[in-house]
């Protein structure tokens, strides 16, 4: 038991991990320096049935910086566990100013993650409202992603021009966004290259975690061989509808999370999906009904079909 005593400069911090030996998970409870915060010196392992797991994954992880009711998830980072916010804005077909309002109005609403790519071209603008939030920097969590294809010095480049838009010396997370270039160039060879030099740059303290985007397990198995950080997050299009859809469909989710593989899901709200199938996920029959049973609106029944999953989302707005 975790007995209140006088403040000793220590916070208890949430550890989860998979037992080999015993076949269950170990959920552990230990002790960092922090000058605000306190609980007794102890150590308290105990061992949980393995149907826990999904329930243990949302528990609320005991981290500096995001707000203490933020849901979050655990993720694999450079120097062990981040946490990862279960909800954030995307920015994908924002231009520069758009994601500077959207940006600055989600900060505004309480919002602390914010997503957004190279290839976006409005990474200032998202830099911008990161720096008239008036929120420290371990108060937010930003992904960025470069493009796929990219040889090694391309990929330290582009990574630190990410930084330099957006004002920061630091991501959370970084992503190589696709398995090769834009128009299918690459192979086995170009992805463990651009790997191995995303891991270098991110071991210079640039990135907390480092993951990717629309990979498969094919391209995940390539990445593997060469790996000495985890990859973190496979980042793929996940929403309403897909929940049964085929490897294909889904980006080898089930392969992912046996990999230790944060799953996450873009277009949370079907926003790339043909007009006008794209606001069925906001008034479409299915999730309107059931937003009425429970006095919700029907995106967000879609937005908690994902994140009671545990599957972090970043839905966008018009």
């Amino acid at each position: 038991q975790l007995r209140p005593k006088k403040p000793v400069g220590a916070v208890c911090r949430v550890v989860i991990a998979w037992s080999a030996r015993y076949g269950h998970l170990v959920l552990g409870v230990d002790i960092q320096r922090d000058p605000l915060l306190a609980c007794s010196p102890c150590t308290l392992p105990m061992i949980v049935p393995q149907m826990m797991f999904r329930h243990l994954m949302l528990l609320q992880l005991a981290t500096a910086g995001l707000p203490r009711d933020y849901p979050s998830v655990p993720m694999n980072g450079t120097r062990g566990f981040v946490a990862m916010p279960l909800y954030g804005l995307g920015t994908w077909l924002y231009n520069s100013t758009v994601a500077e309002q959207a940006a600055t109005m989600a900060l505004g609403m309480g919002y602390r993650h914010i997503d957004t790519a190279f290839v976006y071209e409005n990474q200032d603008g998202v830099g911008r409202a990161l720096k008239n939030s008036g929120l420290h920097r371990k108060e937010y969590f930003v992904t960025s992603k470069i493009p796929g294809g990219l040889n090694a010095s391309a990929t330290m480049a582009t990574a630190d021009q990410c930084l330099d838009q957006l004002g920061l010396t630091h991501v959370d997370l970084m992503l190589i966004h696709f398995p090769a270039t834009f128009d299918g160039k690459g192979g086995k060879a170009a992805r463990q290259e651009e790997w191995k030099a995303l891991e270098k740059w991110a071991k210079s303290g640039k990135a907390r975690a480092i993951g990717v985007s629309h990979h498969c397990a094919r391209h995940i198995k390539d990445i593997q061989e060469v790996a000495t950080l985890p990859i973190a997050v496979n980042q793929a299009q996940y929403h309403v509808g897909m929940g049964s859809a085929g490897p294909l469909a889904t980006d080898d989710k089930a392969f992912m999370q046996s990999q230790g593989i944060l799953y996450q899901g873009f277009s949370s709200l079907c926003g790339p999906c043909n007009p006008p199938d794209n606001m069925e996920l906001i008034n479409g029959s299915l999730v309107t009904e059931i937003g009425k049973a429970h006095g919700k609106t029907g995106a967000q029944v879609a937005l908690k079909w994902l994140l009671q999953q545990g599957v972090p989302g970043i839905p966008k707005a018009k």
